[in-house]
């Protein structure tokens, strides 16, 4: 009975490994042949339907996500295939994050994959040379924002060394107005002054030639007036002394 057990068991065993190998070649086959989706559907039968993974079919896999533009999943095997501890096939995962990381142009953690990779492999060449790539990209970046921020920085300056003398140049301005319009006032006042002395006030003959009268008549008349007024100033003085008459009032 026991026997018999056995021997199902290892037929049953065996269909097991038969059908691994064959979707195992499947897979490789596709994947030869860039059919990356078939590819992947034989991987993922092997995973889920037969219980069996390896680091190398998890890098397999990975590498048919990635070449049929699917870089989530990629990403997912590729991790899954890092954690190994065959150094090769970890060197290669790294790598190949650090390759999905520069082209999205994450060059620190593509820098930082590059080294892993390399110290889990040091013959792998293509990413010690990723790394110098990466490595010289950032330090051009770097250079760039110091030459930039220098650039600004000057700019900066010069622009307020521009504002400076803008304000330089309107203060002087407004003194050149400023004394320009003293100038002027002053001129002004010249000119006004050497008008009133050009045109003296005009003589007693003019201004009576204005009013179409002579000069014998204008005399005739202020004779006139001053006989008046002292007239009147003689009649003032007789009638202050006049004695008055105590018999009548003082009204």
């Amino acid at each position: 009975m026991i026997f018999l057990m056995k021997i199902i068991l290892s037929i049953i065993l065996s269909d097991r490994i038969d059908k691994i190998n064959s979707l195992t070649k499947a897979a490789e086959t596709s994947f030869k042949n860039e059919n990356y989706l078939e590819s992947i559907e034989n991987y993922r039968l092997l995973i889920d339907s037969f219980d069996y993974s390896n680091e190398r079919l998890y890098l397999n896999l990975a590498h048919s996500h990635l070449l049929s533009e699917d870089t989530l999943n990629a990403i997912e095997n590729y991790n899954y295939a890092s954690l190994t501890n065959n150094l090769k096939i970890k060197s290669i995962a790294l790598q190949q994050l650090g390759n999905i990381n520069e082209r999205n142009n994450k060059l620190e953690e593509a820098l930082s994959f590059y080294r892993e990779s390399i110290i889990a492999d040091n013959q792998n060449n293509d990413s010690k040379f990723n790394y110098e790539l990466v490595k010289k990209k950032l330090d051009n970046k770097k250079e760039d924002k110091e030459k930039n921020k220098q650039k600004s920085k000057e700019k900066n300056q010069d622009n307020s060394s521009k504002e400076k003398k803008n304000d330089e140049k309107g203060k002087e301005d407004q003194k050149n107005n400023d004394n320009q319009k003293e100038k002027e006032d002053q001129k002004n006042n010249d000119n006004q002054k050497e008008n009133n002395q050009n045109n003296p006030e005009e003589t007693v003959e003019e201004k009576l030639k204005k009013i179409n009268m002579s000069k014998k008549k204008a005399e005739m008349i202020l004779n006139a007036l001053n006989n008046n007024e002292f007239q009147y100033i003689q009649q003032l003085k007789r009638k202050s002394n006049k004695k008055p008459n105590k018999n009548k009032p003082d009204w």
